[in-house]
Parts: C-alpha cells; sequence; structure tokens
C-alpha cells in the first residue's frame, strides 16, 4: 500500500470543507459562517496548545439556540465528509483500486470501454 499523506493535509478534506463553508453561507448567513469560521479557528488553535480554549467558550456563549443547531449540524457534516475524504484516501492508496485498474480487469473479462460507458 502506499504511503498517505497525513489526514490534515488531504486535499479532499480541503475542499470539502471549503465547499461546506459556501453552504454555510448560502443557507446559514454570513454571521452564522463567520461565528463558525471564528470558532472552529480557535478550537484548532486550542488544539494546538496556542490559547487555553476560552475563546471558544465565549464564542459558544454568544449563540442563541437555533444558531447553536445550526453550528452542531455544520460540524457533524464535516466530521462525516472528512470519514468520506479518509476513507476515499485510503482505497484510493490500494493497488489497482483506480478507474484505470478497473476498466483493465473489465476488458480482461471481455467488457469493452463502449459497453462500460453505454
Amino acid at each position: 500500500m502506499a504511503s498517505l499523506p497525513p489526514i490534515a493535509n488531504n486535499p479532499d478534506i480541503r475542499y470539502l470543507g471549503a465547499l461546506l463553508g459556501d453552504v454555510i453561507r448560502a443557507y446559514g448567513g454570513e454571521r452564522l459562517f463567520a461565528a463558525t469560521e471564528t470558532i472552529r479557528r480557535a478550537s484548532v488553535e486550542r488544539h494546538r496548545g496556542l490559547n487555553d480554549g476560552a475563546s471558544v467558550d465565549l464564542q459558544l456563549e454568544k449563540l442563541d439556540l437555533d444558531e447553536t443547531l445550526d453550528f452542531v449540524r455544520g460540524f457533524m457534516l464535516f466530521s462525516m465528509l472528512a470519514n468520506l475524504a479518509e476513507d476515499r484516501q485510503g482505497i484510493a492508496a490500494e493497488e489497482g483500486a483506480d478507474v484505470a485498474s478497473a476498466l483493465r480487469r473489465l476488458a480482461d473479462e471481455g467488457v469493452d470501454a463502449a459497453s462500460v460507458l453505454a
């Protein structure tokens, strides 16, 4: 199996996170997006030991109930997307798990490319 990059460097996770941010901004508004980003950044800093977490607590306390639910939903969706990206990363690293290999196996079984595309 090929060596996997650290999950924090996974471009799929970064891409999916950016898309989720766009969705949060479009459907939740700029205020929810800004609050989510502020809390996310502060959480990362806390995890890295750069702050004590008081800023995370302060930002979370500013959210009303509806905003809290939207915020939690966004983090839940990000967690699910990250898990999908990790799964995809693991599968892609397996020998022969790419589309070209699948097409070769189909050709070996007598299935031509035109049939696959039909």
